[in-house]
């Protein structure tokens, strides 16, 4: 009966594959000096097919449990047909593995072919503190093709006492512990041979060796093949650690703001040699939206501009509100404004439209240039980066800042990204994820302080100081002292608006002003009776809208295991195939 059994899968193994391997028969030599000499006999019968030769994988590089990569040094001594006569062959690594390519490219095989490869390994033997162990994936787990039977002796050095050696094998799928193969012991080692194995399906051997036999590697040669196995994690690992130290010298050294720790004092102004969309640039290094908008306020306090609020029916009960900014006066040949509020002007008027929304219609003079903030919507974005960029060179060229802070951002921004980038490719290209580990570790350092590197100098820094003096104005001033103020000068709240909504407090500037002007100033236009108090609120919701306008884009713009135990792991393996 199993006779029969035997035959069927035979039979069935010659259908389904043209060719197979008749015998895999393996010598292992083990040296005194810890490395091993294998010898593989390997029988193929293409069986009518015609094909180049074979390939043979040994899997030569692997994972510690502590998860360091440990590869062995193989040397591929021979290869030759069994009768003395060379084969040729080509050696490559490909992942993983040694391939070795045996045959010509330019003939072709036939029939029964043997093919013997010879080579040397060095790092196979796992030592331990009572044994030393081999094992040895004989025929390894990726062969494509049925081993009809294989065998291998692995011979100790001479004088070894066989009675204290221990063997065994396992056969089947990587992982099992099936054990269909036998042992017994020769001269000098011991023979295992295995039964049938099915495609994708191995041989292993483990021999335990008593102590003393073999001469383990010195610490000299372990370290060096640590250092040469993982010089990407040795270099990669401390990188992120290294950079982020070298991040906070750099910011400590030149990224840091000039009189840091300088108590602030309180202002009663403040600066007067700024813009308020400067002073909100200087404060926070950054061209904000709500900074650009604050030039709106500014020149209409300055008589340039009038904010007239529109409400128009959407719904039957619903309303929504727009709002228009009139040109009161000529502004590009005046010198009470700068060239940023000119080319603000110009790109205001040029992008945005009325709607057929005349000055008359609004109560104002006919003739001048009226233009709805609707209609800045998706179009004003285009000229937004070149002010915010304006911005920036006027204060460094005023010196409150050595360099664009922009455009240190976007470098140290570029540097992280090139580095995320490199650990991408670092472990889909190579495989590695220590080069995953470090670029993107580095990066995320770079990308830390990237918003913080910026710095201002000794002027920018004592500006801000000044500004931060006059908040502390705004928030803590007492009632009488406020009253004083706008007696000596009535324009003092509108006057001083614009640099209190940059610092955030237009609220509180507002609440101390609403027992004193219970009108909002002329440069506002509602239809609706307003308070002072309701003033602030109806210019926050047109300075929010104008923020979502000049700054919104319409849509699509822009190894496991090595080493030691008894189940299914160990060195050699791999596979092979036709070719």
């Amino acid at each position: 009966m199993k006779k029969s059994i035997g035959l069927s899968i035979l039979l069935f193994s010659c259908i389904l594959w043209a060719y197979h391997i008749t015998n895999f028969d393996v010598e292992v030599m083990v040296r005194p000096d810890a490395s091993i000499v294998v010898t593989e006999n390997i029988q193929v019968d293409f069986d009518g097919e015609t094909r180049h030769g074979i390939y043979r994988d040994i899997i030569y590089k692997y994972k510690t449990k502590f998860g360091n990569n440990y590869n062995l040094r193989i040397d591929i001594i021979d290869v030759t047909d069994g009768n003395n006569k060379k084969r040729p062959f080509k050696i490559s690594h490909q992942g993983k593995n040694v391939h070795i390519r045996i045959g010509n490219p330019n003939k072709y095989v036939t029939g029964v072919q043997n093919y013997v490869i010879i080579y040397r390994v060095t790092r196979a033997i796992n030592f331990f503190n009572d044994y030393d162990e081999l094992w040895w994936e004989v025929t390894g787990h990726k062969w494509e093709v049925p081993i009809h039977s294989a065998s291998a002796t692995v011979y100790l050095p001479s004088g070894t006492n066989m009675d204290n050696v221990k063997a065994t094998c396992y056969t089947g799928k990587w992982g099992s512990d099936a054990q269909d193969c036998q042992w017994t012991v020769v001269p000098d080692g011991i023979r295992f041979v295995s039964g049938y194995l099915n495609s994708m399906e191995g041989f292993s051997v483990v021999v335990g060796i008593p102590k003393g036999i073999i001469t383990p590697p010195s610490a000299f040669a372990k370290f060096k093949w640590f250092v040469i196995d993982n010089w990407d994690w040795i270099i990669c690992f401390p990188l992120p650690f290294i950079v982020f130290i070298y991040l906070i010298r750099k910011w400590y050294k030149i990224g840091r703001d000039p009189m840091k720790n300088t108590s602030v004092m309180v202002r009663y102004n403040p600066p007067e040699e700024v813009t308020p969309a400067e002073m909100g640039t200087i404060m926070d290094e950054r061209a904000d939206i709500s900074d650009i908008t604050s030039t709106i306020v500014d020149l209409a306090v300055r008589g340039y501009l009038k904010i007239v609020e529109i409400e128009s029916k959407k719904l039957l009960f619903l309303k929504d509100r727009d709002y228009a900014l009139v040109l009161l006066k000529d502004y590009k040949s005046s010198e009470d404004i700068n060239s940023f509020e000119k080319n603000f002007l110009d790109a205001l008027f040029s992008v945005g439209s009325n709607k057929e929304t005349s000055a008359e219609s609004l109560g104002i003079p006919e003739g001048k240039q009226v233009i709805l903030i609707s209609t800045l919507k998706n179009k004003f974005y285009t000229r937004l980066k070149s002010l915010q960029s304006q911005l920036y060179t006027t204060l460094v060229k005023k010196k409150y800042f050595p360099q664009n802070p922009e455009t240190v951002r976007g470098t140290y921004g570029a540097v992280g990204l090139m580095l995320l980038i490199v650990g991408i490719v670092g472990i889909i290209l190579l495989h590695r994820w220590s080069i995953l580990w470090g670029g993107i570790g580095s990066a995320i350092s770079f990308f830390i302080f990237a918003p913080i590197m910026p710095r201002k100098t000794k002027k920018g820094a004592a500006l801000t100081l000044h500004a931060k003096g006059f908040e502390e104005f705004v928030r803590r001033a007492e009632k009488d002292r406020i009253e004083r103020l706008a007696k000596d000068d009535p324009t003092v709240f509108e006057r001083l608006l614009p640099y209190a909504m940059v610092l955030g407090c237009a609220d509180e500037w507002t609440e101390k002003f609403k027992d004193i002007f219970d009108q909002p100033p002329s440069w506002y236009v509602s239809s609706r009776p307003m308070t002072t108090y309701m003033f602030i609120n109806s210019l926050g919701n047109a300075l929010n809208s104008m923020n979502g306008a000049v700054s919104s884009r319409p849509r699509g713009s822009g190894a496991s295991g090595g080493g030691s135990g008894f189940s299914g792991g160990g060195f050699g393996g791999g596979g092979g195939g036709a070719w």
